[in-house]
């Protein structure tokens, strides 16, 4: 199967140099500053489970493609809007989209501009960045995709590609229930974003005060309430599992959109909070938690330098 890799970054970069290194035909769709620092230096994984390099294939224009089949997306949210010209060809040409963005609204997006048949359900689990050299660092043990059908309905294709993952040493998990699977994971990624941006430390200091502990769950809740008022088959017992979840987590550990805060980078603040303060505006609930998130960190959703 030739997969696509539209976006080589932490994540995309590290799915698709998995899936080179074990011998399947991979493209990496780049932009021109990426190209040349990969055609200079190679695709270099520092990881949990063993480095390695790859000399990618690499094209900046989707009609350099021959006979996609697959597309990972792996894009800031922000991006999305002017990748359209390129995924419009690479579905012209016969490929399903498999996105692992953050959040949860791009997938009415993408099945609203070209069909529910042409895109998975998908999310991913790992934590990696680029160090200053645009290599790939993986730091623990988590690799994992969970992915499916959006009706449940799992075909021959999407078996194919949990078999091509399992055989490039990726954990691949087939669901026929992707869109709970996916808020379960918005609910944490919300939370554990908003909380570790807001007071700009990892987790551990959250988790290691009452007050603070405190707010996380009833930030939590305020999403599961949302999640409920949106009919999303969540479990009902949500709550104290993405609680437990967190508490397990390393206390170092942080999440990417603090890095990003860090870094002056855009935030994905719109795509998360927002659109939990947007879905439960129109349904008349309140949400203090999440707004007050939210509006601490509005300031720097375009970036910007910390003073």
């Amino acid at each position: 199967m030739h997969t696509v890799i539209f976006g080589a970054g932490a994540v995309g970069g590290y799915f698709g140099g998995k899936l080179a290194k074990a011998g399947y035909p991979v493209t990496f769709l780049v932009r021109e500053r990426r190209y040349e620092q990969l055609k200079k230096r190679g695709l270099k994984v520092f990881s949990f489970h063993g480095d390695f390099i790859i000399t990618p294939n690499l094209a900046m224009k989707s009609e350099e493609i021959v006979q996609p089949e697959l597309v990972i997306l792996s894009l800031k949210n922000y991006h999305l809007a002017s990748a359209l010209p390129q995924l419009d060809t690479l579905i012209h040409n016969g490929a399903k989209i498999l996105p692992l963005l953050n959040g949860v609204q791009h997938i009415e997006f993408l099945t609203n501009r070209y069909g529910e048949e042409n895109i998975l359900g998908g999310l991913c689990l790992i934590e990696s960045t680029l160090n200053k050299d645009g290599d790939i660092v993986h730091t623990s043990d988590m690799q994992d995709i969970v992915f499916g059908a959006l009706n449940g309905n799992n075909s021959k294709f999407h078996f194919q590609v949990k078999e091509m993952l399992e055989q490039s040493s990726v954990g691949a998990a087939l669901t026929d229930n992707i869109v709970r699977e996916m808020w379960n994971k918005f609910i944490f990624i919300t939370t554990f974003s908003g909380i570790t941006s807001a007071t700009r430390q990892p987790i551990g200091v959250a988790m290691n005060d009452d007050i603070t502990k405190d707010l996380l769950t009833d930030f939590i809740q305020e999403i599961y309430q949302t999640a409920v008022s949106l009919e999303i088959p969540v479990a009902k017992d949500i709550v104290e599992i993405i609680t437990r979840k967190i508490e397990n987590l390393p206390p170092n550990m942080t999440s990417s959109m603090h890095r990003d805060l860090e870094k002056g980078q855009p935030l994905e603040l719109e795509y998360l909070q927002g659109y939990v303060l947007e879905q439960a505006s129109k349904r008349g609930k309140k949400v203090p938690v999440t707004r007050s998130i939210y509006s601490l960190l509005h300031p720097y959703k375009n970036g910007g330098t910390l003073k």
